[in-house]
């Protein structure tokens, strides 16, 4: 397949999430308002704040507002308009990814597995990237309980591939990579479904995936050390690559990433339902606009990073 492999692989990713959306939203979704709607028996119950009814916030999804009925009878059409269709980012972004993995591939130097042209392994991170946010789309556009665990799930796919991948840098570890991913994006997924009535439980469960995310960069710090024989031939070889440029653009973008990633929880935080960034009724979402496009310039940051980064010449086995 060569390099085409890329944009096959994205186009398949393609039809595969947006085909059967498109569907729902023509026909109309599963009538199963999400837990968040606090619509119980057809009905929408307000919560109550210091014994009183909060009507003016009488659910917590995200703060769009949106029309109860169309949730409860599961009509057809897009729930959360600015939050959904936000989420159309992603198919640019992945398609970006796809033009520069296939550059590298082409260009005849080999840094790391991105650049391997047999390795399905950049495809996958192809398909995390895009999932990130049509996954999300699902939830936005029919507020059903459904479907709706289709966002949480996009989110694990994409916080799993860090650690792994990380470890997949220093050790050829074949369709180990592919196994131990799967494992833990079911896990975290069906622990999600388990406790979904715990406050932020998908923003905890992805909390846990960037720690281990962090902590196996520093593994591979450790490990980068022993086989070059200790801290200083190691940091040798750090400043090497800062002269060389590489250094510097691995972290230029390694810091950008995070940055994205630090404004986007932010910007999620503050516009959930009645936060301070929370105007229901305008087209200023910030929950879309900010949160979901940055959370996608970070994954993009991710790849830039990566692709920097000559483990070639580290790898252990």
């Amino acid at each position: 397949m060569g390099s085409a492999k890329g944009f096959v692989a994205w186009g398949v990713c393609l039809v595969v999430l947006m085909v059967p959306f498109l569907i729902f939203v023509s026909v109309g979704w599963p009538a199963n308002p999400d837990d968040c709607t606090n619509i119980v028996n057809h009905v929408q119950v307000v919560p109550l704040v210091d014994g009183v009814p909060d009507v003016d916030h009488p659910d917590s999804c995200y703060c769009e507002a949106f029309d109860p009925a169309q949730v409860d009878t599961g009509a057809a059409g897009i729930r959360q308009p600015v939050n959904t269709l936000s989420n159309l980012y992603a198919i640019a972004s992945s398609l970006v990814l796809v033009f520069l993995i296939r550059r590298d591939r082409e260009s005849g130097v080999i840094k790391n597995v991105f650049y391997y042209t047999e390795s399905w392994v950049p495809e996958v991170w192809v398909f995390a990237v895009m999932f990130l946010g049509l996954g999300s789309m699902w939830f936005h556009a029919s507020l059903s309980g459904t479907v709706s665990w289709f966002d949480s799930m996009s989110m694990y796919v994409f916080a799993a591939f860090l650690p792994v991948y990380t470890v997949r840098r220093r050790f050829n570890i074949g369709v180990f990579f592919y196994c131990a991913y799967a494992v833990l994006v079911i896990v975290f997924t069906m622990v999600g479904r388990i406790l979904h009535k715990v406050d932020l439980i998908s923003m905890k469960l992805i909390a846990t995936l960037i720690g281990v995310y962090f902590l196996t960069e520093i593994g591979v710090k450790i490990v980068d050390m022993v086989k070059l024989g200790g801290p200083s031939p190691w940091w040798d070889r750090v400043k090497a690559g800062w002269e060389d440029g590489w250094v510097k653009r691995a972290l230029l973008y390694w810091g950008i990433g995070v940055a994205c990633f630090g404004f986007a929880t932010m910007f999620q935080i503050l516009s959930q339902t009645g936060g301070p960034m929370c105007w229901k009724d305008s087209w200023f979402q910030p929950h879309g606009l900010l949160w979901h496009t940055l959370a996608g310039a970070m994954a993009v940051m991710v790849y830039l990073y990566w692709r920097e980064l000559p483990d070639e010449d580290v790898r252990v086995s």
